[in-house]
């Protein structure tokens, strides 16, 4: 965390994980009970709430650097303030909000940008330093998860846009990660059929459709189902619809 142009990086891990769950719930209110059940699950040791306080403590002394008080106590927990487009992922979130405003205007080029803008905030998983207790794994799978939904989005402006071939070698790699998305099965299956290549995504299909059997015992949705039917058939309706003054690079930065 960067307050000014001081960073604030506690080195001590349970530190570290205690900044981040008062991050993750931002001008939130964090009880006790959350912190203790953060650090140390359901075995905290007897001196736990006065760690904790020692921990507080000491990031209050780091925050302390700035006019209004950061971090401040509650009846029953600790609330930390940050200001909006502080936090990466309010960025995130504002950036992804601005690339969906433009698919409602139909500007597919700058939702494009847009999403990858988003996307360039991650250098690595979410809290990829910090070993998470069973609420922040909790909130880094559901961060995770919004990531992804917006990796799913970025490519399906990006195959409106023509750009199949360049896809491809993204879109095999997600799949191998994510073997049980569908979405992001259903964009590779399209992707390799407006490539000529239509054998190997009815394959795709089926290593799908194994794969859910196995490790799940469902079978695939039924617009998936579709989608393999008309890519067997040939199904005219999925070739790439000409799309008017739309063409993107993939190494598109933050729009102007």
């Amino acid at each position: 965390m960067t307050t000014g142009t001081i960073e604030v990086a506690p080195t001590a891990p349970k530190q570290r994980q205690t900044l981040a769950l008062l991050l993750v719930n931002a001008n939130h209110v964090v009880t006790m009970s959350q912190v203790l059940h953060e650090l140390w699950a359901y075995d905290p040791p007897a001196s736990a709430i006065e760690a904790v306080h020692i921990y507080v403590m000491q990031l209050r002394r780091s925050l302390g650097v700035l006019d209004a008080p950061r971090l401040v106590t509650r009846q029953h927990g600790y609330q930390l303030f940050v200001q909006s487009g502080e936090l990466d992922l309010d960025v995130f979130t504002a950036r992804v909000a601005s690339a969906r405003l433009a698919l409602t205007r139909d500007e597919l080029t700058f939702a494009a940008g847009q999403f990858h803008s988003a996307l360039d905030l991650w250098h690595a998983d979410a809290l990829v330093d910090i070993e998470p207790g069973p609420i922040l794994a909790s909130a880094v799978a559901g961060i995770e998860r919004r990531r992804l939904d917006v990796v799913s989005q970025r490519i399906r402006v990006e195959l409106r846009l023509g750009l199949h071939h360049e896809l491809l070698s993204e879109l095999s790699g997600l799949v191998h990660r994510h073997p049980s998305d569908e979405d992001l099965l259903s964009h590779l299956m399209l992707a390799l059929y407006r490539s000529g290549r239509q054998v190997d995504a009815l394959t795709a299909f089926h290593a799908l459709r194994t794969t859910l059997a196995r490790e799940h015992g469902v079978s695939p949705s039924d617009p998936l189902r579709r989608l393999y039917n008309s890519i067997l058939s040939g199904d005219r309706h999925l070739e790439i619809a000409p799309v008017r003054g739309a063409r993107l690079s993939l190494d598109l930065g933050t729009p102007a």
